[in-house]
């Protein structure tokens, strides 16, 4: 039987033990303040060229948004025209991918100028990291703590000034609401993910295979509404433009270094076999893993494969896209139950929360293909454990019926 939305998922000694945690050991402390340290200084050298890339076309997009030009929002020339307001010398357009609800929902940052909106918008950014690592150590203790602020995805996604840690707390929010039986909330929360959907790729995948009816009709309901938020607000020639955008190939500023990328592709790029028939086996291979991890598995483990695999075989995604990961890594290592099948995910898991496989990728050829290896290597696991859950469960049923049939002869 496959377990569905009404049934909890387990919740782990761990857990139990977290929850009852009222104070930060002064060890943890430090520890804490020094990976702060450790990736303010990396994300020094990284912010001056993030004030013109990412956070540009975002703070862009929110001040068309601002000006009620929502038409004319994804027009590649209008953007350019846009951009250079802000960055005279920009060379080339660094593009506007989100949908016009989304950039309804930036507006307020160009209420200010564009260096204090860069600012204030690093700001929230890390307060809500911080609010996650609050969270996590509420839930699970010192240890989700320490390894939660050292995770360099979501800090170097902070200091890319991009938006990582919103989509960590979409999952965040969908996996803490479907655990309390609010199944409809946590899929429109989950809905919210088309702000950036191509991390979001094989979810709808992995709530079918698990049944979870009420979170699809969540997210069916508030992706609609996205949908027909962003139509009244652009105009079917908006929508036009929008889905023009996303399928030009000539952007270079919107697929920058593919061999840095953490999916499947970047693997065959980085081992020299890039080539169209590598990258859909790889793909498949993710796609296969992630509905074997996924089947007849509680919510943590359907959670981390999806997260894993949406990465992997997503087209576009970065190293900082990791940042809705620690979720997932999470609940691997603190939610997973204490049966020995579950030691794979936790020691794979424990490796992604290292800063080495990203760290590698600033390596070159073939080692920045560790992250998207390290990946693989955690969804693998995800699957196997299913595997080894399911097989000991139908030996314990097979047991089970011979025992009965037994007593059933000799009576």
């Amino acid at each position: 039987m496959i377990p569905t939305q009404t049934i909890p998922a387990q919740v782990s000694a761990a857990r139990r033990q977290g929850s009852s945690t009222s104070s930060l050991p002064l060890y943890a402390g430090l520890a804490v303040l020094a990976f702060c340290a450790c990736w303010t200084l990396f994300g020094s050298f990284v912010v001056p060229a993030a004030r013109l890339h990412d956070f540009l076309n975002l703070y862009a997009g929110a001040s068309l948004a601002r000006d009620g030009d929502f038409a004319r929002m994804h027009a590649p020339e209008v953007q350019l025209e846009r951009e250079r307001e802000y960055a005279p010398q920009l060379p080339e357009l660094v593009p506007f991918v989100r949908p016009s609800f989304y950039a309804l929902f930036l507006a307020p940052l160009a209420w200010l100028p564009f260096g204090a909106a860069f600012w204030a918008w690093l700001g929230v950014q890390a307060s809500m990291l911080v609010g996650a690592w609050a969270w996590a150590f509420r839930r699970w203790g010192t240890d989700a703590l320490i390894v939660g602020s050292m995770y360099l995805p979501t800090a170097l996604g902070i200091a890319h000034g991009q938006d990582c840690v919103l989509v960590l707390w979409i999952v965040l929010g969908s996996y803490a609401l479907a655990q309390r039986g609010r199944h409809f909330l946590s899929g429109v929360l989950l809905g919210a993910g088309l702000i950036k959907f191509h991390l979001f790729l094989l979810w709808p995948i992995m709530l079918l295979i698990q049944r979870r009816w009420r979170m699809l009709a969540g997210a069916c309901a508030a992706v609609t509404a996205e949908v027909l938020t962003s139509l009244a607000l652009a105009g079917p020639s908006g929508i036009t433009k929008y889905v023009a955008l996303l399928r030009m190939s000539d952007l270079r500023r919107l697929n920058p270094s593919p061999e840095l990328m953490i999916n499947a592709r970047s693997i065959a790029l980085n081992f020299r076999v890039d080539n169209t028939a590598v990258t859909a086996l790889l793909t498949a291979a993710a796609v296969i893993l992630t509905v074997a991890a996924c089947w007849r598995a509680p919510l943590w483990r359907a959670v981390a494969a999806a997260s894993a695999g949406s990465l992997l075989v997503a087209p576009h995604v970065y190293g900082y896209d990791a940042g809705l990961l620690l979720a997932g890594l999470w609940f691997a290592i603190f939610e997973s139950s204490e049966h020995p099948g579950s030691k794979g995910p936790r020691i794979t898991a424990t490796a992604l929360f290292t800063p080495i496989p990203m760290l590698l990728n600033l390596a070159g050829s073939p080692l920045a293909a560790a992250t998207a290896l390290a990946l693989f290597a955690f969804l693998a696991s995800l699957a196997w454990t299913s595997r080894s859950i399911s097989l000991e469960t139908t030996q314990a049923s097979s047991l089970e019926t011979t025992q009965v049939t037994s007593q059933e002869a000799m009576a």
